[in-house]
């Protein structure tokens, strides 16, 4: 994908972002063509839905592409990445990349993970997976119901640990957002101390990682309960891709409409929490109570 990754040569985008840039990029020319998805639809003989969808990042064929470039009177640059996006994102997962160790609806989040330019996490129950300790981790995995095989719970364990890898990427940021809850929630306070102490020591002052905990003195804020991950890339156009979960699968939002409301719920969940100093004394006072 050549001219879809010349600023950043290191990326190598999921497919299924590929799609949601591609359905941007096409949206922008259209407009640009001064055309509306129902200009788009007759050209393709097709309903107004389905440009919607395309634009949303469904996909589109080769043929399909190179009819709406013509309609858009798109100049040889655009024509170039449109085409180098479609030919990617037609691409299937390599065969044993590490993302396949993972549940279905987990594998496209461990993709975006290392190849996302910006990564911002909400959390209120529990410390982040990319921050975890081994032990805080296997402190989890026992409340899971069915119980897991020793044998489950140490390939669970092993790649969780190496999905942490990416933060040794200083071409990337990571900021966090955890609420106080999340920080004093245990079955083990041993255990706890130790990831507490993990933050304090071996995040906080990377100089790619922003760590801020909400405090329980905030009281209620906006969008308090529902965690969520903002995938940002810096791709043309720009592209922000919300991972919700839930407690079985999880959810993709790409919708310019519902991804802005995440956006501006981070903002607001960011000025509510305590700043990087006041968040590693709250981290320091509660491991010192433990």
């Amino acid at each position: 994908m050549e001219d879809a990754v010349t600023e950043h040569p290191r990326l190598q985008l999921p497919p299924a972002v590929m799609k949601v840039v591609l359905g941007r990029q096409l949206a922008r020319l259209r407009e640009d063509a001064d055309a509306t998805q129902d200009d788009a639809a007759e050209v393709l003989g097709c309903t107004q839905k389905k440009i919607s969808h395309i634009e949303g990042g469904s996909g589109i064929s080769l043929l399909e592409l190179n009819a709406l470039l013509d309609r858009y009177s798109a100049d040889d640059g655009d024509r170039s990445y449109a085409r180098a996006l479609q030919a990617e994102s037609d691409n299937r997962r390599k065969k044993g990349a590490f993302s396949t160790r993972f549940p279905e609806h987990l594998r496209l989040l461990v993709d975006m993970e290392p190849s996302c330019n910006r990564y911002s996490s909400y959390q209120t129950l529990f410390v982040p997976g990319l921050l975890q300790t081994e032990a805080y981790m296997r402190m989890n995995l026992r409340a899971w119901r069915p119980s897991l095989t020793p044998r489950q719970a140490d390939a669970n364990t092993a790649n969780r640990l190496a999905r942490q890898g990416v933060l040794d990427s200083e071409d990337q940021h990571f900021w966090f957002i955890v609420d106080e809850a999340a920080l004093r929630r245990t079955a083990d306070p041993g255990v706890l101390k130790e990831q507490l102490l993990h933050l304090v020591e071996n995040i906080v002052d990377r100089p790619n990682v922003e760590f801020q905990v909400v405090p329980f003195g905030v009281g209620f804020y906006m969008g308090q309960g529902r965690d969520y991950t903002i995938f940002g890339y810096d791709t043309k156009p720009a592209v922000d891709i919300i991972y919700l979960e839930h407690d079985e699968g999880g959810e993709y939002v790409d919708n310019s409409k519902r991804t802005t409301r995440y956006l501006t719920r981070w903002d607001y969940q960011r000025a509510a929490a305590n700043g990087p100093e006041q968040s590693r004394r709250l981290l320091l006072d509660l491991a010192a109570s433990l």
